[in-house]
C-alpha cells in the first residue's frame, strides 16, 4: 500500500514538471535545475533504445525525442514496461539497451550492488549508465532511503559493478547547496508554538529566507559556475547535493 502511495506522487504531474520545467518560484529549483541542465548534456537525438530504470513519472523522457522508450518500476507502478523487485532486479531482458537511465533511485535500493549490477546485464556491450544519485539531501522516504553518496563512493561502487566511468559530475555545490538546505530545513512549522515574541522576530527572518524568486536568479547569476562541476575545482564544492555519473560496462 506504501508503495502504491508513492508511486501514484512520482506520477504527477507536478512532480514531473517541476523535474523538466523547473520554475524559480519551486522548492527544489536550485537543485533540479541544475540537475536538469547536467541531463540535457547527454540528450541525443539518436534512435536508441533507453530504459528508464525507476521511473516514477519519467520526467525525463523528451531528453530522448527519437528513442525507442520503456520504462521499469515497483509493482504497482501503472503504464511500465518491467516490474523491478524489492532487491532491485528487473524482468527486462539482459544485453538491451543502449542508454539505462538511473534519476534519484540508487539511494532507495537496499542493495545497490544488486541494482547496479543489473544495470550492468541489460546494458549492450557498448551501452551507457546515465546515473544521478543524492550527495547532501534531506531523508525522503520513497517508500525507505537508505543512502547518500560521495564522489569516490560512487565511483568506487560502479567499478566494483563492472563499470568505467566516463565521466562524474557534482552538481548544486558550495552556496547554491547551502540555500538549496536552509530553505529545505525553513517552514512555518519551525515556529509554530513559539512565544508571541519569539513569531514576531522569527517570522520576517523566515520570509525573507524563503523568498525563492528573489534568491534564485541572484544565486543564477553570482554562482553559476556552482551548478554543475567544471575540469577545475571551487572553493567549496565538496558540499554538493547531486552527483551525475555516465559510465559502461566494461567486458567481462
Amino acid at each position: 500500500m506504501q508503495h502504491s502511495i508513492h508511486l501514484v506522487e512520482l506520477a504527477q504531474d507536478s512532480f514531473v514538471r517541476q523535474r523538466i520545467s523547473p520554475r524559480r518560484g519551486d522548492p527544489y529549483y536550485l537543485h533540479l535545475s541544475d540537475l536538469l541542465l547536467a541531463l540535457r548534456r547527454h540528450s541525443t537525438q539518436e534512435r536508441i533504445t533507453v530504459l528508464d530504470f525507476g521511473c516514477g513519472g519519467s520526467p525525463y523522457r523528451s531528453l530522448f525525442p527519437n528513442a525507442k522508450y520503456f520504462r521499469a518500476d515497483l509493482r504497482g507502478a501503472q503504464g511500465v514496461d518491467f516490474e523491478i523487485n524489492e532487491g532491485g532486479e528487473t524482468n527486462a531482458p539482459s544485453d538491451s539497451f543502449d542508454l539505462v537511465l538511473s534519476t534519484q533511485v540508487l539511494e532507495h535500493c537496499p542493495s545497490p550492488q544488486t541494482y547496479l549490477q543489473e544495470c550492468r546485464r541489460i546494458l549492450r556491450k557498448r551501452g551507457k549508465l546515465l546515473l544521478a544519485t543524492h550527495g547532501l539531501f534531506e531523508e525522503h522516504a520513497c517508500p525507505v532511503d537508505f543512502y547518500r553518496w560521495t564522489e569516490d563512493g560512487l565511483r568506487t561502487v560502479l567499478t566494483q559493478c563492472g563499470f568505467a566511468l566516463d565521466s562524474i559530475a557534482r552538481l548544486t555545490m558550495g552556496p547554491r547547496a547551502g540555500f538549496q538546505l536552509l530553505q529545505s530545513a525553513l517552514s512555518e512549522s519551525n515556529i509554530r508554538g513559539r512565544s508571541r515574541l519569539e513569531r514576531l522576530i522569527l517570522w520576517p527572518v523566515w520570509r525573507v529566507l524563503l523568498a525563492r524568486r528573489a534568491w534564485a536568479p541572484f544565486l543564477d547569476a553570482v554562482f553559476s559556475e556552482y551548478r554543475v562541476s567544471g575540469p577545475h575545482r571551487l572553493p567549496g564544492d565538496n558540499f554538493y547535493i547531486d552527483l551525475l555519473a555516465a559510465a559502461r560496462p566494461l567486458e567481462l
